[in-house]
């Protein structure tokens, strides 16, 4: 597995095209899947570092899509990223063992930095769950 392959899940057609150009700006290489049953044959085939996923599909919760990626791969640092701001949907992420939760409408420069940051061996190890919101980083136990 490459740290730097991405596997992209986003039903919007312009959110997977803006992400996946954007990833490949700046090193980065990966897969786009519009719905959660895309995302889990390509995450049957390949081995990804991140799984930046959307939460609200039209087959699935990317809620359901985090969990069965984590029953295959321990190691992946999996990304939510949604509209949904509530404790409820921030809750289920945890229970899913996703490592990172990013709100949209979120900054692209700043998912990008975490990106050429983030160093997923940590991140899996640490076991911390982080929070990316329009106001600022902070960090969830």
């Amino acid at each position: 597995m490459s740290p730097r392959r991405i596997l992209i899940l986003d039903d919007d057609e312009g959110n997977r095209v803006l992400l996946d150009v954007a990833i490949r700006t700046r090193g980065f290489w990966g897969d786009c899947a519009s719905t959660g049953r895309q995302a889990l044959a390509l995450a049957n085939q390949k081995s990804y570092a991140i799984a930046l996923l959307d939460v609200n599909l039209p087959d699935m919760s990317g809620l359901e899509v985090a969990r069965q990626i984590r029953e295959r791969d321990s190691n992946v640092v999996i990304i939510i990223a949604t509209v949904e701001d509530d404790d409820t949907t921030l809750k289920r992420a945890q229970a899913s063992d996703c490592d990172i939760y990013m709100v949209k409408p979120f900054d692209l420069d700043t998912l990008l930095n975490l990106l050429a940051t983030l160093d997923p061996v940590e991140v899996r190890r640490r076991r911390e769950f982080m929070v990316v919101d329009n106001a600022a980083l902070r960090r969830r136990h």
